[in-house]
């Protein structure tokens, strides 16, 4: 029902899926259901709630189910804190979106702080027009935060505490040659730069510091736990040497925190810190070096999987590749994972929310099928998206009807017939008795208004409506990482001519075809 007005496009998915074996004669099941509709809207809305009322006495009083995530235990409303930390050195993608949203679920619920907190401490990769990105898909997102702050700004607090860890004895210098910043604790043997002592770490820290170094020629290393099981313990780099020019702070700092460090800091300020469950080994580690800076406040952990998309892809190094050598159309290409996909492809907020909920928090690994994403979200679009008549042109023919009386036209364009129909019925308009076929189209002549059993029934638009372009978006790579050719579709069809007075962003439901949305030279499909 929208608006009193029953249509029939709304009312196949529900009659279908609570009793699928209808789809085995889908023309008396549509007959039976434009009956009840034509009907149903003879009557006013008045007549339509009386009706309603007889045959469910609370209809009218009933509630949604309101499904929440599960609490988290002893937390304190009005007292708790969370973080959104991303790094700006990439477009944000579902799996980030779904992650924020629901660190925002839970500031909401709790009435907590919800910080943004931009992890920019490396120089090589950070960029303004990220950071600008961020904040425009999170606002899209409809995420509200308060307190907002950049990392690389908090250099002389990283500083100081690094050099008072090397003054206690607790990190060091390291001149060895590795392989990588992280490839410490080989055979679990602490590198021989540990034995020096602390004035010729310092000395070296202060050589880092001041660009005497270059790249990979020293780094600060915590002293950890070489008997640790958890290699993230075994004296992991905290510190080292980038050289390029950082987007906010210039040259200003030749030594650059890594990951751990930082996170280890600024977890300090919030109370609980939702994070994948990929990241248990940096938990001990991280906990290790507040310990050590005398910092006594750990925050809560609350841990799940991560979010696997079907066919998404989300690693932030091949969607930013696929942009630059021009595979994808800019970041908010449709065939592509990230938030401005997403969104320009008419996923709504509401849906993404909804499937947090549906999944819960949990360590198992799953993927989501886009099957169950498309589900929700058509759920969603349901209520909102009015419904047009619509031909694919590359399956149509035209028709032409004799005898139409008054002011009907007579020229159609139609989808769905072939040489055997002797009769038809245009969709919720009348019937057709089929004169012949030829190179030209289908000659046919009026038959009256009556719906009759057996009737084939077809969809049709006037030959003088409107005819637009359909931008679809299949998926880009395939499971082996290739770029599928073609992925990239477009549909022209013939649809109602009021549908060209719908503003940008309008999404509809054109009939046998799906839900589409509106930009400014064509329209985006979303899903059937």
């Amino acid at each position: 029902m929208h608006k009193g007005k029953a249509v029939a496009g709304a009312i196949v998915p529900k009659a279908l899926g609570e009793k699928p074996s209808l789809k085995k004669d889908m023309k008396k099941l549509m007959i039976e259901i434009n009956n009840a509709v034509n009907e149903v809207n003879k009557m006013s809305f008045e007549e339509q709630k009386k009706e309603l009322l007889k045959l469910d006495k609370s209809a009218l009083d009933k509630k949604e189910e309101i499904r929440e995530l599960p609490e988290i235990p002893g937390i304190k409303k009005g007292k708790c804190s969370f973080r959104l930390p991303p790094g700006p050195e990439k477009e944000l993608h579902i799996g980030h979106a779904l992650s924020f949203l629901l660190n925002d679920y839970y500031a909401r619920k709790y009435n907590g702080k919800l910080i943004l907190r931009f992890e920019d401490t490396n120089p090589e990769k950070c960029e303004l027009k990220y950071v600008n990105g961020i904040r425009d898909d999170l606002k899209a997102l409809e995420i509200k935060w308060g307190e907002e702050y950049f990392l690389s700004d908090n250099m002389p607090k990283y500083y100081e505490l690094a050099e008072k860890l090397i003054k206690k004895n607790n990190a060091y210098a390291c001149v060895c040659p590795k392989k990588s910043d992280d490839d410490s604790g080989f055979d679990k043997k602490r590198c021989a730069c540990a034995d020096n002592d602390v004035n010729w770490s310092l000395r070296h820290w202060n050589k880092m510091k001041y660009g005497t170094y270059r790249e990979g020629e020293c780094v600060i290393r915590l002293k950890g736990d070489m008997k640790s099981k958890n290699t993230a313990m075994w004296d992991p780099v905290i510190f080292r040497i980038i050289k390029a020019k950082h987007y906010r702070q210039g040259s200003k700092y030749n030594a650059w925190p890594t990951y751990d460090f930082t996170a280890s800091i600024e977890d300090k300020e919030v109370t609980h810190v939702l994070r994948d469950s990929n990241w248990t080994q940096r938990i001990e580690l991280q906990d290790y070096v507040r310990r050590l800076c005398g910092i006594k406040n750990n925050p809560v952990n609350v841990l799940y999987s991560r979010y696997q998309i079907e066919g998404g892809v989300t690693q932030g190094r091949v969607i930013r590749e696929a942009v630059e050598k021009g595979i994808a159309n800019g970041y908010d290409d449709i065939r592509l994972s990230t938030v401005k996909a997403i969104l320009r492809k008419g996923i709504q907020t509401e849906t993404l929310r909804e499937l947090l909920i549906e999944l819960g928090i949990t360590k198992s690994k799953r993927t989501i099928p886009l099957d169950k994403i498309n589900a929700i979200n058509r759920k969603i679009l349901e209520k909102k998206a009015n419904h047009y008549l619509a031909v694919k042109l590359i399956d149509s023919m035209k028709l032409r009807v004799e005898n139409c009386p008054g002011k009907i036209s007579k020229d159609f364009v139609i989808n769905g017939i072939s040489k055997q129909d002797k009769m038809i019925r245009l969709k919720n308009s009348f019937n057709a008795k089929i004169k012949s076929f030829d190179s030209n189209g289908i000659l046919s002549e009026y038959a009256g208004g009556e719906l009759s059993k057996g009737i084939k029934i077809v969809d049709w638009v006037s030959e003088n409506n409107a005819k637009i372009k359909v931008l679809e978006g299949k998926p880009l790579f395939n499971e082996k990482g290739e770029v599928i050719p073609d992925s990239l579709v477009t549909h022209e069809l013939l649809v109602e001519k009021n549908v060209d007075e719908l503003s940008v962003g309008t999404i509809a439901y054109f009939e046998k075809f799906g839900y589409c949305k509106k930009e400014e030279n064509q329209w985006i499909f979303i899903h059937e």
